[in-house]
């Protein structure tokens, strides 16, 4: 039977899977030192249907069991990753303009490894 630790452990599950495919495209551009290392869709499909999958549990598990899974500690945990990863995602543009100034990083890498970074950091900071 589905209740709502079953809907929050599959949001956890799912943010985890994104969060990791993101650091994935991220890391991956880095060490092959080019934009796309793998399909440049992939993280971003990936989290539409991760989306799409948490909606149709929750319409599954019914309105009291979702707003049990979406409370307060949700709403809290959710802030946190945002409130950390804002920064982190603030930290890494003088990262990759010392990178990019020094002629380690293009700038199509840059900003492939920019974008994914800063979506890996909310979605594995709200699993943690």
């Amino acid at each position: 039977m589905l209740t709502s630790d079953s809907l929050s452990t599959f949001c956890r599950i799912t943010f985890a899977i994104a969060g990791l495919t993101c650091l994935a495209y991220a890391v991956l551009a880095l060490l092959q030192v080019r934009p796309d290392p793998f399909p440049f869709w992939f993280p971003g499909i990936l989290v539409i249907i991760s989306a799409t999958l948490i909606c149709a549990l929750a319409a599954a598990v019914g309105r009291k069991n979702a707003q049990q899974a979406f409370d307060e500690g949700y709403i809290m945990d959710k802030r946190r990753a945002e409130a950390h990863a804002f920064w982190i995602a603030l930290m890494l543009h003088p990262i990759f303009g010392i990178l990019m100034a020094t002629g380690t990083v293009a700038l199509p890498t840059a900003f492939a490894a920019m974008g994914t970074l800063a979506g890996a950091a909310y979605l594995l900071l709200f699993t943690y």
